[in-house]
């Protein structure tokens, strides 16, 4: 059996890899690292959810550019987050990181009941990765200056939405300070 997660806890980190981070990432990379830091050192489990796609994936029929294609450098987490040993990171190839995953399944062996959910897209993945953790059960926290995405007004409207189901928190500062 693996070892649970004395916590309860675990951060999710979505898709803030090399093919997904330009500009409009970087006032957020200190703030989820920083998260990362004190979870790691309270020993709560750090989980990357990753873009991992085939070239052939539904999602580039609507003209999306390719990119986290399977086996690229591309896929790999930012030099700047890079995961530590005792991380977990899970492919996937949907918006959300529980959709076609072992997510769940590895959370709730490790009594995870509390997600802290960070990342890009805030309008896309890491709004289905919330909501699609929230219908599970699990107890969510969203530091809103932890998630960002290429057009700011899509960004604003996802935390609205997430808003509705108190998720949301101003700023990485203000959770840490709860653990």
């Amino acid at each position: 059996m693996e070892a649970l997660t004395p916590s309860g806890k675990a951060v999710i980190v979505v898709d803030l890899q090399k093919d997904n981070v330009g500009r409009f990432c970087q006032p957020i990379i200190p703030n989820v690292k920083l998260l990362l830091q004190e979870a790691r050192r309270r020993g709560i489990l750090v989980v990357f959810a990753c873009d991992s796609r085939y070239p052939d994936d539904f999602i580039f029929k609507s003209g999306h550019p390719l990119r986290t294609i399977r086996g690229t450098e591309g896929v790999k987490v930012i030099d700047d987050l890079e995961p530590a040993a005792t991380d977990i990171v899970v492919e996937k190839r949907m918006l959300s990181a529980f959709f076609g995953t072992d997510l769940d399944f590895t959370l709730r062996q490790k009594a995870v009941k509390t997600l802290i959910v960070a990342g890009v897209a805030t309008w896309a993945c890491v709004l289905k990765t919330v909501f699609d953790a929230a219908e599970m059960g699990y107890e969510v926290i969203v530091p809103a200056d932890c998630c960002a995405s290429p057009v700011p007004e899509g960004h604003e409207s996802a935390l609205k939405v997430m808003g509705l189901l108190r998720v949301v928190k101003p700023s990485v500062r203000e959770v840490i300070e709860a653990l």
